[in-house]
């Protein structure tokens, strides 16, 4: 297995106002694309997926094979891809799904020592929108850096 060395956002481009949690329904679009099932039994091409409600569930191993992004190898399991359900080029992420993000790029900076200047947009790598105009950049990679406790 490759070392885990970066954090990749994503949204699914699908409003989260007509299925506000988008699993099964992602899952069975890229079976039907006919992306490669992960070990967890998914074909969700995403590690993770977040439901504007908060939950988050994951489809691969950290580590595993992605089918997610293809440009300069970003699928060889290096790199996790997380998917926040939404459009965000039309509507903004809730407040549930930045705190369900925050806790696990908090977790997965902490478990494989990635830094924030490796948490990236899709469009830094591929022609697309993807994760929208509504996601903000330095505000996700803030997310990585851990509040003092109090």
């Amino acid at each position: 297995m490759r070392p885990i060395t970066s954090v990749m956002i994503h949204h699914t481009a699908t409003s989260y106002k007509f299925n506000p949690d988008q699993f099964e329904a992602n899952n069975s679009y890229h079976k039907n694309k006919l992306y490669f099932k992960s070990s967890l039994g998914f074909y969700l091409c995403y590690n993770y997926e977040i439901s504007s409600n908060g939950y988050c569930r994951q489809a691969r191993r950290d580590g595993e094979v992605t089918a997610a992004c293809y440009q300069q190898s970003m699928n060889d399991g290096r790199c996790i891809h997380i998917a926040l359900d939404g459009n965000f080029e039309i509507e903004k992420p809730t407040d549930r799904e930045i705190y369900a993000l925050r806790d696990l790029i908090l977790l997965l900076v902490q478990r494989y020592n990635i830094k924030k200047e490796n948490i990236f947009f899709h469009k830094q790598f591929s022609k697309t929108a993807c994760p929208g105009k509504n996601m903000d950049f330095n505000f996700i990679r803030s997310l990585a850096t851990p509040r003092p406790k109090q």
